[in-house]
């Protein structure tokens, strides 16, 4: 756009000086061949091509004096480039055709070649100073953006760890609660059931009776809260992160995408299933990445876990065949995944062609009903 305006500024006071100074019926051609070659220019933003035609230009006018006014609009394009040396030589024609040009034409001339160098040399920096804004831009929008992200994952992180913490801590608590209170008030329970023994009076064996009842119900109370406490305690992701960072066996993903956490008895068969797969690709595979996900459906859960490994076709028969009618032989670990899955009323899959793949799902109210 810079240039463009350029330009025009340029043709006019080219030709506003030319026709002054020019008597010829023919006054339209150079003023036409001048915006095509300009309009070339522009075009291209070829610096041969800009020389070429300028070179071409400046070889008429030669023949033609007259033409050498509208060379500050052609120079324009070859100004501030390795060829702009070549702007030297119009002195000569100046001195060539000396008696052809009046004074007026010579200064204005000059004077049009150095507005010519300053507005190319405008336009350049211009350029340049917006190209290194719109970078500076883009740095500071791509730098705005990867803070934002680290902020969200250090927030994410800082949530996790919280959540990590609060888990730990009402496990301790659980385990302090069933470590003391429970039993002192076991011991005094069986006090009191030594006192039930050997007293005669029936009072008192009353007063003893309501005691224990009243022990034993607090007892049975702590009981089912320890229980509470710890199922909420065992953090599903964080168990199978533990042994996603324990294989190293080969390189492992994990993503894990369940918002609502499932029964603790469903916990602890995923996490049993995990670790059976695993050690199952560690002990019979010869993968070199497995990728396990776990994600949440409205009505499901889901585990998947595949690996790239390869096996020969017996050994395929086989595995196809035993999920089929549910023969696993000797393969305890395989039937113990069975099982677990059919536990809770899911479904498995497995597939062998690209590797080893299991599809496990199960139902959300099966899960619920097992509690």
């Amino acid at each position: 756009m810079y240039e463009i305006i350029d330009k025009i500024l340029l043709l006019f006071c080219c030709t506003t000086l030319y026709l002054f100074n020019s008597n010829n019926s023919f006054a339209i051609v150079p003023i036409i061949l001048s915006v095509l070659l300009s309009s070339l220019f522009f075009y291209y933003e070829d610096s041969r091509i800009n020389l070429a035609g300028s070179l071409l230009f400046v070889f008429l006018c030669i023949f033609i004096p007259e033409y050498i006014i509208f060379l500050p609009l052609l120079l324009y394009n070859i100004f501030h480039t390795n060829h702009q040396f070549g702007a030297f030589a119009i002195p000569f024609l100046f001195l060539y055709n000396m008696q052809q040009y009046s004074a007026i034409v010579f200064s204005f001339t000059i004077v049009f070649l150095l507005a010519s160098y300053l507005l190319k040399y405008k336009t350049d920096k211009t350029k340049t100073l917006n190209i290194e804004f719109n970078e500076l831009r883009d740095s500071s929008a791509q730098i705005s953006q990867l803070l934002e992200e680290k902020n969200r994952t250090l927030l994410k992180n800082q949530d996790n760890e919280i959540n990590l913490a609060t888990l730990n801590e009402r496990n301790r608590i659980s385990k302090d609660i069933h470590d003391n209170i429970g039993h002192l008030l076991s011991r005094a329970l069986l006090q009191v059931g030594a006192l039930l023994v050997i007293t005669k009076e029936e009072n008192t064996k009353t007063v003893l009776t309501s005691l224990k009842d009243s022990l034993s119900d607090g007892m049975d109370q702590i009981r089912n809260s320890i229980h509470q406490m710890y199922d909420e305690s065992i953090d599903l992701y964080t168990q199978i992160d533990h042994l996603v960072k324990d294989f190293t066996f080969c390189h492992i993903t994990y993503e894990y995408d369940i918002k609502n956490p499932p029964p603790i008895a469903l916990k602890h068969s995923l996490i049993a299933i995990v670790k059976e797969t695993l050690a199952n690709i560690i002990r019979h595979s010869n993968a070199t990445k497995v990728s396990l996900l776990m994600r949440e459906h409205p009505a499901m859960y889901q585990l998947i876990i595949l690996d790239n490994g390869t096996m020969d076709a017996s050994k395929k028969k086989y595995l196809l065949k035993a999920f089929e009618i549910q023969d696993y032989g000797d393969g305890m670990g395989l039937r113990n995944i069975s099982d677990r899955v059919k536990g809770f009323h899911g479904n498995i899959n497995v597939s062998v062609d690209k590797g080893f793949q299991l599809f496990i799902t199960v139902p959300k109210n099966a899960a619920k009903c097992l509690k």
